[in-house]
């Protein structure tokens, strides 16, 4: 029998014939007389080229990657969000060196002898809060939001414990506020602020789809809302309280609560406020607001120089250095009134800077947070940059007249050391979401004539 005889038979065989019809044209099967692999159809086997051998000359037939060492050596690059928020910060750090040591020189020769004490003081919380913001920048900014209740709870544990008569309370001004030895004192009402947004951004976050209901999202909240309201009121400190709450109440609006659940909540809170601010020593500080020429040699006496030194300065400032505020007129100059000493010695044109800073700064932040993939970022972007804005905000309208005396402190500007540290991390938390892969729209398709 010839060869093409016996490939006919094979071909008719039934075994051959079920052979086929699960191995289709194309495919490769096994043959039941012949051991090796053959091909059903007639076309040829492709030719297989043989491997080179890389190990002896990879580049000769392995086309290499191209390595961007910027990239790999500094990361992707960052959006300009990022840059607008870090050189905002960076700058009302230095303008804050520079008018603490201005305003604070003169009080400190005569009380201390060292006109650099304070200034002193200051670079070492600048330089403690940089790192700080550094550390936060580097660290997911979801790791903070998870770590929110632990902070939350710290938090309620020290303000209790500046409520306790103990050595570690520090008392100023009859205001039991900070804990600790003067130097390191911490304020444990400023830990509660970065707590609280921290807290909210998660729980709203995680319960998104209840945000309707006000026994998932507005009940929780508001109940640990009045436990910090309560805590600190008892040291007392009415503006942080009303900062705190505002805050809490944006957020609770940007994620989905509707106005008129929060309005419900938000009267008897605005009520009790009202009452609260003229309860004891409040209510001088009130009638001063409303009247600050009637009471100028007590409660007036700090709005007044304030808004004198402010008119001093005109259009473009005395000079740096030049102010007279500073000498004994004006009381906290480098403290809640820095503002004041800005307008003296800058002008209008300093005090404008410094408000479109705060402005940069703000508005850098919303961004980063509108670029932010998930709700937890978005809201926690908005929460830092609506804290950093209403305490500019009110401590600005403070020094110029518009509201009554609340001892908020500018921030990154201000003396102070848990002010100033725990603002810089909160700010780099900020930059920690500016700098993530964020949402971009599509392009659209060029058109074609």
């Amino acid at each position: 029998m010839s060869s093409i005889d016996l490939r006919e038979a094979r071909r008719r065989h039934p075994a051959s014939i079920e052979a086929r019809r699960r191995h289709p044209v194309g495919a490769t099967r096994t043959d039941p007389i012949r051991t090796d692999p053959i091909r059903t159809d007639l076309r040829p086997a492709p030719r297989q080229r043989p491997r080179p051998d890389t190990a002896r000359s990879p580049g000769r037939f392995r086309r290499r990657k191209k390595v961007n060492l910027e990239v790999a050596v500094n990361g992707p690059a960052r959006p300009v969000v990022y840059w607008a928020i870090l050189g905002c910060v960076v700058a009302l750090c230095l303008i804050g060196l520079l008018f603490v040591l201005s305003a604070s020189a003169v009080l400190a020769t005569h009380k201390l002898d060292s006109s650099w004490h304070w200034f002193i003081r200051q670079v070492f919380f600048v330089s403690l809060g940089a790192v700080g913001m550094f550390v936060a920048s580097r660290i997911d900014y979801r790791w903070w939001i998870r770590r929110g209740p632990v902070a939350l709870v710290v938090s309620v544990f020290l303000l209790f414990l500046v409520l306790l008569p103990t050595s570690l309370r520090h008392e100023v001004n009859g205001s039991k506020r900070w804990l600790g030895p003067e130097f390191l004192s911490v304020q444990p009402s400023e830990i509660a602020k970065l707590a609280m947004i921290l807290w909210l951004a998660g729980l709203l976050s995680r319960r998104v789809r209840q945000i309707r209901d006000p026994r998932q999202a507005i009940m929780p909240a508001l109940a640990v809302l009045g436990l910090l309201a309560v805590l600190i009121m008892a040291e007392p400190d009415l503006g942080t309280t009303i900062l705190i709450s505002l805050v809490t109440f944006i957020m609770l609006s940007v994620a989905g609560v509707r106005l008129d659940q929060l309005a419900i909540y938000a009267l008897p809170a605005v009520a009790l406020g009202g009452v609260m601010s003229m309860w004891g020593y409040r209510r001088a500080r009130m009638l001063a607001f409303l009247d600050p020429w009637a009471h100028a040699t007590r409660e007036g006496w700090q709005t007044l120089q304030s808004q004198v030194g402010i008119a001093s300065g005109g259009w473009f400032g005395v000079g740096l250095g030049n102010g007279r505020s500073k000498w004994g007129f004006l009381p906290e100059a480098h403290t809640d009134f820095i503002f004041s000493v800005i307008g003296e010695e800058l002008g209008l044109l300093g005090c404008l800077v410094v408000i479109g800073l705060f402005l940069g700064l703000v508005v850098a932040g919303i961004n980063a947070g509108r670029r932010a993939t998930e709700l937890s970022g978005m809201l926690l972007a908005l929460g830092i940059s609506v804290w950093i804005g209403l305490q500019a905000m009110i401590n600005i309208s403070v020094t110029v007249g518009l509201l009554p005396n609340k001892g908020i402190t500018l921030p990154f500007v201000s003396y102070g050391g848990s002010s100033l540290v725990m603002t810089m991390v909160a700010a780099g938390i900020l930059l920690n979401i500016a700098r993530q892969p964020g949402t971009r729209r599509p392009r659209r398709p060029a058109s074609r004539s």
